[in-house]
């Protein structure tokens, strides 16, 4: 990410300070096994791309608004980690737990994904939340995000309709285990990790 970054100074330049003066960079949250610590020979990794602030890139031949500059950094980092070479690929990177998954944004302000965590965030993604760690680019800017998310992962109160929505989607994926004859399946079937 940061030869990436430097690569593309010239052309696009840097992101604008923050309000408080500390300067951007992409915030890259590892999700799932990747933010568990948990990663295996066989595992995509599940991505979650954020920027701070607002505003537009300085000192290059171009600047860009941020939404655009991180939105290319991070398409530049998937295809970098996901290009089949002669030795194969890094990893398969799996970018649908961002905010309304392949139909949101690739990239999201901290604002944004604050605010669509509360007003449309669904027990789901409170549940993937609960793996999420940044793993790239800014990483103390990443549990400033986290930090901010909490409220929305951890409840204050004993939510019932959580324990309700997991006990309903435990119910939905032995359904279509059952539906497509995967009851030996060692990861979904009976006793298994889903």
């Amino acid at each position: 990410l940061g030869w990436l970054e430097r690569f593309y100074a010239s052309r696009w330049g840097t992101p604008a300070a923050r309000s408080d003066g500390e300067p951007q960079r992409l915030v890259v949250l590892g999700m799932g096994k990747l933010g568990a610590g948990e990663l295996n020979l066989s595992s995509d990794i599940d991505l979650i791309f954020a920027f701070p602030e607002k505003g537009e890139t300085e000192g290059g031949r171009k600047p860009l608004e941020h939404q655009e500059y991180f939105t290319k950094l991070g398409q530049r980092l998937i295809a970098a980690l996901d290009a089949m070479t002669a030795d194969g690929f890094v990893f398969r990177v799996d970018m649908r737990l961002r905010p309304l998954g392949d139909g949101g944004p690739l990239v999201g302000s901290f604002s944004m994904l604050s605010s669509y965590y509360q007003d449309q965030g669904r027990e789901w993604e409170r549940y993937a939340m609960l793996k999420a760690r940044p793993v790239a680019g800014d990483i103390d800017a990443g549990q400033e995000l986290l930090a901010s998310l909490r409220p929305f992962v951890y409840r204050r109160y004993l939510d019932f309709g959580a324990i309700e929505s997991l006990r309903e989607l435990k119910a939905m994926i032995n359904r279509e285990v059952k539906r497509k004859g995967m009851q030996s399946n060692i990861k979904l079937g009976p006793g298994g990790i889903r």
